[in-house]
């Protein structure tokens, strides 16, 4: 129980805390609409995932374990899917500049918005689940 309640925590603070670091994810609501969208993305972590993950075990691994965080990403888009308070949409990066070293500014996609976001969200949660397990 303490597990389930764990992983919950950590994915309603993954989604808050993307939500305001990128602009790809888009949360329609208040802390309501948050708690209610970690519902859905840790069942769809706890349930859908896994199964995904045996589904694919043999193209996981022809590359080598590369593969895996596709399935991340069909998991957050199927959370846009199911919840459609919460979405993600395509962006422009404006670019920067560090001495003298100059990133572009781009345009983002759909697909590259959900990836980045996806990404972003399994980094959060894996840093909070290795912080307090060790």
């Amino acid at each position: 129980m303490k597990y389930l309640l764990r992983v919950y925590l950590f994915n309603v603070f993954a989604l808050w805390l993307t939500s305001q670091l990128l602009p790809s994810l888009v949360i329609l609501g208040g802390w309501q609409v948050i708690m209610t969208a970690g519902i859905f993305l840790s069942l769809l972590m706890l349930l859908v995932a896994p199964v995904l993950k045996i589904l694919f075990i043999p193209i996981n691994l022809l590359t080598f374990g590369l593969f895996s965080w596709l399935i991340n990403v069909a998991v957050v888009f199927l959370l846009t899917f199911v919840f459609p308070s919460v979405t993600i949409r395509p962006f422009t990066y404006e670019g920067a500049t560090f001495s003298g070293f100059v990133i572009p500014s781009v345009e983002v996609t759909y697909l590259a918005s959900l990836i980045i976001t996806s990404l972003t969200i399994t980094l959060i949660t894996n840093i909070l689940h290795s912080v307090s397990e060790g």
